[in-house]
Formats: C-alpha cells, structure tokens, sequence
C-alpha cells in the first residue's frame, strides 16, 4: 500500500469545522510528501481508526486492522462500512493482535491522547514484524506556544493568562504531551524503534489561525448554530492559500510527522 494526494476539496467534503479542514490539508500534505513512492506491506494497522475515513483519504488500499477504544460516535462507521477486514474495540495500551504479526502500524493524531503512551509503543513494537514501519502525527512541543490567545495575551503582558490558556487548551483537546523530535527518538529508542524521518508542520501563522477561528465559531455558535457554514465560506481562500504554502523550518512546526522502523 502507498499513500496518495489528498485535495482540500476532500476535506471540505468531510468536515464542516474550518479549523478541521485546515488542520487536516496541512496534516495530509505532510503524511505524503514524505511517504510518497514508499510501499508498505500488509498485515497493516490504522491505530485510533475512528470512522476510517483519514487512511482511506491517505492511503490506496484498506488497511487489515482498525483498532479504537470505541469511545469516538464514529467507529460505528468504520465497523458499518467495511473499511478494514476487522476492527479491534480495544485500548492501544493494551492490544489483542499475537507478536509479530504487522508490517505496518499508522496513528494520525492519537497517541497524544493516551495518558499511558509508553505502554502504546511497547505494543507497537510487540505486534510489528522485524523491520516494520511506525509512521504517526502528533503535536509538537511548540503546539501550546503557537496557539492565538497564548500569543495575545503574551503580547500584553498577561504572561499567567497566557499560561492558563495553554494549560486548558490543551485539556479541552485532551493532549497528555506535546514533545519534540529528540524527545520522541528517545522514548522510541527504548522500544526497539529507529526513526527513519520526521518533520515538522504547521506553522506558527497557521495554528494562530486554526486557534482564532476555532474560537470565533465557539462563541459566535451559541447565538447563530449554524454558523459553521458562513465561516467556512468566509475562511476557505485563506484556508487554501496557507494550506498550500505551509512549510515549517526544522524545529519550528505545531505538528510533528514521525517515520520509524523496528530493529
């Protein structure tokens, strides 16, 4: 299996929240550009599937196994439409695959959400072949310092608002860590796992946008339910245009894209 280009338009199709959409173009962009031409093999394993629909978007064939803790409204979907052979209602922490017995392991956007992640990577490593491939996305340790209120009120001088901001930020979106690349390389080092790439994405610009229009629904929606539709014709030009252009400097990105492989 390979990954392929996703469009906005896909995602549009998808999502209704701006933030998503954006969110999402920049994630997917990243996943292929640096994955593009490289063949996976099968048995493979979309961990934290949700609905399945991100690793049908990204890649060109299913992938064998979804697991999900089942918590998520839209594993039913996943379940309901046959989009891998089978679906796993289980915890990362705690896997019920035999050793050994994946090529492919693939995480968008989850592992940051599993308190226990040294016990998800301990998984990972147990049920993966020799040689087989990691490759997921989480936030950086830059995500809570480019959010758009931590930089507002840094910039009047609200250093314990700011710092309040990140703090609840990031437990409305329930993110247990946020780390950089030499963080991750050692943690996965201890699990039998050599990166092989990474990158990071999201610029600072971007995430403040994500974050100001996330906010501005938030509050706008209690008066108007429906707004989401009116801001996302208001944003979708400024989505696309940053979307496309979004390229963060080594060490700079909200969002970090990992490749490894188990030794």
């Amino acid at each position: 299996m390979k990954s392929k280009k996703t469009t906005l338009d896909q995602f549009t199709s998808i999502y209704s929240h701006p933030s998503a959409i954006l969110f999402r173009a920049i994630e997917m962009k990243t996943i292929h550009q640096n994955l593009e031409g490289i063949e996976f093999s099968h048995p493979s394993l979309d961990l934290g599937c949700g609905d399945g629909r991100i690793a049908e978007l990204i890649f060109d064939q299913p992938f064998t196994y979804g697991v999900d803790n089942g918590e998520a409204k839209d594993v039913g979907d996943a379940v309901e439409s046959g989009r891998y052979e089978k679906i796993f209602l289980e915890s990362a922490e705690k896997m019920s695959l035999p050793d050994d017995s994946v090529n492919f392991v693939f995480s968008n956007c989850v592992i940051e959400h599993i308190p226990d992640n040294e016990a998800v990577l301990s998984e990972t490593s147990r049920i993966l072949k020799r040689g087989g491939a990691f490759v997921f996305t989480v936030p950086s340790h830059n995500f809570p310092n480019y959010l758009y209120l931590t930089n507002k009120f840094a910039s009047w001088g609200l250093g314990f608002l700011s710092r309040f901001y990140k703090y609840r930020r990031n437990k409305m979106l329930n993110q247990f860590h946020c780390y950089s690349a030499e963080d991750w390389q050692q943690k996965l080092a201890k699990h039998g796992f050599r990166i092989v790439k990474h990158e990071y994405y999201m610029t600072q610009e971007a995430l403040m946008l994500w974050d100001r229009i996330a906010l501005e629904l938030f509050f706008k929606k209690i008066l108007w339910p429906h707004y989401e539709k009116k801001a996302l014709r208001k944003y979708l030009e400024l989505i696309r245009k940053i979307a496309e252009s979004d390229k963060s400097p080594e060490g700079k990105g909200a969002g970090l894209f990992v490749y490894c492989v188990k030794d």
